[in-house]
This record gives C-alpha cells, sequence and structure tokens, in this order.
C-alpha cells in the first residue's frame, strides 16, 4: 500500500503541475491569439466562459498540489536532511514559488471578472511556474544524486 500511494501522490503532484502550466500556456499565450478574431462582444464572452472552466481547473490542481506536495515532501524529508546544505534551500525555493504562483492564480481569477492587468499577471506566472521547474527538476537531481 505504502508503494501504491508513494507513486500515486508522485504522479498526482506532477499531472496537476502539467494540467496548470498548460492551462496558464493556453490561457495567456493562446487564448488571446485565437479570440482576436471575434468582435468585441463575443470575445469577451468566449474568455470569461473559458475563464471560468480555466478556474475550477486551477483551483482544483491547487488543491492536488498541495497534498501531494505535503505528502511527497514527508516521505523525502530524511533524504532533504542528509543532504540539507543543497535540498534545504532548494525545497523551500520550491515551495515558496509554489505559493506566490498560488497567490497569482487567486488574485486573477478572483470575481467574475478579471483584474485589469491579468495579462501581465498570468505572465509573470508562467515565468515563475518555470523557474519552479527548474529548481524541481534540481532538487530531485540533488535528493536522487545525494552523494553530490
Amino acid at each position: 500500500m505504502h508503494i501504491f500511494l508513494t507513486i500515486l501522490f508522485r504522479w498526482l503532484h506532477i499531472a496537476s503541475a502539467c494540467v496548470a502550466i498548460g492551462g496558464v500556456f493556453f490561457m495567456r499565450v493562446l487564448t488571446p491569439y485565437g479570440l482576436r478574431t471575434l468582435d468585441p462582444e463575443p470575445r469577451q464572452t468566449a474568455f470569461l466562459r473559458l475563464r471560468r472552466i480555466f478556474k475550477m481547473v486551477i483551483h482544483t490542481c491547487i488543491l492536488l498540489l498541495l497534498v501531494s506536495g505535503i505528502y511527497n515532501s514527508y516521505l523525502n524529508w530524511d533524504v532533504y536532511n542528509q543532504i540539507p546544505s543543497i535540498a534545504q534551500p532548494l525545497w523551500g525555493t520550491h515551495v515558496l514559488l509554489a505559493l506566490c504562483i498560488f497567490c497569482i492564480a487567486i488574485y486573477v481569477l478572483m470575481g467574475a471578472r478579471p483584474p485589469k492587468k491579468h495579462e501581465m499577471w498570468m505572465g509573470i506566472e508562467l515565468a515563475l511556474m518555470v523557474l519552479l521547474l527548474a529548481v524541481a527538476a534540481t532538487l530531485k537531481y540533488a535528493r536522487e544524486h545525494h552523494g553530490i
């Protein structure tokens, strides 16, 4: 059962991250180009419908990332303590970036209409997600090769 849960929570973490990053990329990069051929009123209607669905997806991803991240951290904490000078700063950066991304997502998706600078915030969120991927990959490498 332990192995099953370990695999399940790792898979949930990675799958949720992929859906979140893909969703932000879709909403920030692809949607504006796809909707620009529409007249302003249908464009706004289509955008708000997409945004509502995106909101439900992102909130689900945040929940799954929090639960699976806590579980995965708990399982790996002993390894992190074996290499504290590498793992602890990477883990802390990973968590802080994730919290910043969650806060931006919640801010941008609050209410029925997006804030005025939602495109800028979504761009920042996408950049932070790419940075978070780099930190997470480095942390995983350090964890698996803790003799470095």
